[in-house]
């Protein structure tokens, strides 16, 4: 038996490409309905989609439900945070979409969030230093002494942002 390889073309440019094997009787019958300037690759790519598409809530392995929920969750945080490798540049701190931004002024706690590469508090957008004097009513502060921090995936704790700024290599 013969066999050709077919290149999957994936949307997404971290994932190679791979070769499958596949009849070439079934390459060739493509090619004779289609035409000798047919995209066999895409066709291939359409055809296995919609069988992916039709078969998903059927049943899989564990790993492929982990997987979806995982998808799941990286849709979820881009709609309300945006692009997790977008975020705001608090020189020399890199808060990436998603951080959570706390400070506590007169033992009320405030918090705001970095969405869509801004700092967002209460509906609207504030750099760090204008972000501590809101919350301070009006107050001059030190954003650097007075906000806690705690990004997506890196702190389990919340951390003073002087303390993650002097941990940066020099």
């Amino acid at each position: 038996m013969l066999s050709t390889a077919y290149h999957y073309h994936s949307s997404d440019p971290t994932m190679p490409n791979i070769a499958i094997p596949i009849d070439s009787k079934i390459i060739g019958e493509m090619f004779l309905r289609a035409g000798p300037d047919a995209d066999i690759t895409n066709w291939i790519e359409n055809i296995v989609n919609d069988y992916l598409d039709r078969t998903a809530d059927d049943e899989w392995s564990d790993a492929y439900y982990a997987y979806r929920e995982s998808q799941a969750d990286t849709k979820n945080f881009i709609e309300e945070f945006g692009d997790p490798k977008g975020g705001y540049h608090w020189a020399p701190l890199f808060l990436p979409n998603g951080t959570l931004i706390r400070m506590e002024y007169k033992k009320e706690v405030s918090q705001a969030a970095v969405m869509n590469n801004t700092i967002v508090f209460k509906g609207e957008n504030y750099s760090p230093s204008e972000l501590a004097r809101a919350i301070a009513a009006g107050t001059n502060r030190n954003a650097w002494r007075d906000l806690l921090i705690k990004r997506p995936g890196k702190d389990t704790d919340w951390c003073l942002a002087d303390d993650l700024r002097r941990r940066l290599p020099k």
